[in-house]
């Protein structure tokens, strides 16, 4: 992360071209904690690094690698973070949009809002006839993927829970409270044995 407090400087002399000060109240933060994290002083926290890459558009990744180039790409983009497509997936372009090159390669351009399926989606994705039997295929592949998500989430929570460990007194706080109250004086079988001594 040598380079983190480069690329911010960058993103806000260049990209966003606003005030130090500006950038610091619309994070929420002190201008002083913006001139750390530029001048490398510091390291930003995980929420404030999750604020600065809402803030600039960009994804946690440009940010942290030191092999991504200064000037973010257009897969660097936050607001993109969900349209990336990766090695098994699938892409959905229109019939034509694939150009062949002089050495036999199809180039094929990914524009914006293009649908990819996962390789598992993908068959069902060739079963169907229509453009609207394909947008209801995508929604119901969001709806099962969301389904899964809340299904480990709340599987991962129980095993969380159970794993706590009941909160007890610790032991000698225990030992103190029952030398405190066998004390002489501090109940009325001490008080009277006193005062039988005396």
């Amino acid at each position: 992360m040598r380079r983190l407090h480069l690329k911010l400087f960058y993103l806000r002399t260049r990209f966003k071209r606003e005030p130090q000060g500006v950038t610091a109240k619309k994070l929420g933060v002190r201008p002083a904690t913006m001139s750390h994290l530029e001048q490398g002083r510091s390291l930003p926290t995980l929420p404030m690094l999750e604020s600065l890459c809402r803030h600039y558009d960009v994804t946690p990744t440009y940010l942290l690698d030191d092999t991504r180039p200064i000037e973010p790409e257009v897969r660097d983009r936050w607001s993109e973070r969900d349209a990336q497509i990766s090695r098994g997936d699938w892409l959905e372009v229109p019939d034509g949009a694939a150009i062949k090159a002089a050495d036999g390669t199809l180039l094929c351009p990914v524009m914006g809002g293009a649908r990819f399926y996962s390789s598992s989606d993908q068959a069902q994705r060739m079963l169907c006839q229509s453009s609207d039997e394909a947008a209801a295929l995508e929604k119901q592949i969001e709806a099962s993927s969301e389904e899964r998500d809340r299904t480990l989430e709340e599987m991962l929570r129980a095993e969380l829970l159970a794993q706590r460990k009941p909160r007890a007194k610790s032991k000698v706080r225990a030992a103190d409270n029952g030398i405190l109250k066998k004390a002489p004086g501090n109940d009325a079988d001490g008080a009277s044995r006193m005062a039988a001594e005396a």
